[in-house]
Parts: C-alpha cells; structure tokens; sequence
C-alpha cells in the first residue's frame, strides 16, 4: 500500500512511524526509571541511616575512650572479669562424677576401665584425667579414642594406641585433659 503513495507522502509516513516508536521508547525509559527510582529509594535511605549511626556510635566510643582517665590498671582488672564471666565456665565447674559419667558413657563394652585419676591444677592450668584399663581388642581402643576426640569434650587427649603391638586384652593408659 505504500508503494501506490507519492514519495513525499512516504517520508512523511515514514517519519511519524520512526517519531512515533521513538516516543513509545523513550516514555518506557521514563516510567521504568520512575518505577526504580521508586523501588531502590527505601535501600538508600535505609543504608544512609545505618552509614550514620555507625558513625555516630563510633564518634562516641572514639570520645568515650580518650576522654576516660581512668588508672589504667583498673581497666586491665575489669576486661580480665569481663573476660572471666564471658568464657566458658561449663567445664571448669563440672563434678567428679560428671567427668567419670563422661568417660564411661564413650567406652564400648570391649573395654574395661580399672582406675580413672583426676588430677586439679591450680587456676591456670586444667583437670588432668589419667585413666587405666584394658582393652579386649585394639581396634576396640582406637574405636574408643576415636570417640573421645571427636565428642570435644576434652581439650586435649594424649592415647598411645600405636604403641600396643598385641592385638588381644592390651592394657592401657590414657591422659585426658579438660
């Protein structure tokens, strides 16, 4: 149908169809900037008011430590209580009969325990466990130490089962530290 058009009318149809998708696209630009502008505005004024209390509560600790003229000795003395009442007091104040309970409840029943000491170190140092008994076979130990490590329970655990060469009824000795 175009072509049954003088030419002069043809560029002028041409032009307002280019004029009219030009506008179509710019006015889809406007009103999606819009939409987004008004999606992310909550994000920024929410991320500015957080930049700026942060700054703040930073200012006041900046002036806050400064200002303070305190004996510096007293300050070493409440972070060393503020650290004591933080850390895990769980297992410093657990019973004699919660550790032998422990120990029990993680042996199989191929191992017999005959004596389990626990030494108390003074406020430095932790509950030594030594225990002594007797091992039907050795993979039953290593079962047992296995289960002694992976519970968490005891900081450190001290099991020389590579040292047993006999593979039935090997006795053992075992430190525990808590």
């Amino acid at each position: 149908m175009l072509n049954f058009l003088p030419r002069k009318n043809k560029k002028q149809i041409i032009i307002e169809y280019l004029l009219r998708i030009v506008i179509v696209f710019l006015l889809f630009v406007f009103v999606s900037s819009i939409v987004l502008i008004t999606l992310f505005s909550p994000t920024f004024f929410f991320a500015k008011y957080n930049n700026d209390t942060i700054k703040n509560q930073l200012e006041s600790i900046n002036s806050q430590a400064f200002s303070s003229s305190d004996d510096p000795i007293a300050i070493i003395k409440n972070t060393n209580e503020l650290s004591k009442s933080l850390s895990s007091n769980e297992v410093k104040n657990m019973t004699y009969n919660d550790i032998v309970n422990k120990i029990v409840s993680l042996k199989n029943k191929d191992i017999k325990i005959f004596s389990i000491d626990i030494t108390e170190g003074d406020a430095i140092t932790d509950k030594e466990i030594t225990i002594k008994g007797i091992a039907n076979t050795r993979d039953s130990l290593t079962l047992f130490e296995k289960d002694i490590k992976t519970d968490g329970f005891f900081s450190n655990v001290l099991f020389p089962v590579s040292n047993f060469i006999k593979n039935s009824d090997s006795e053992f000795s075992a430190t525990l530290i808590l």
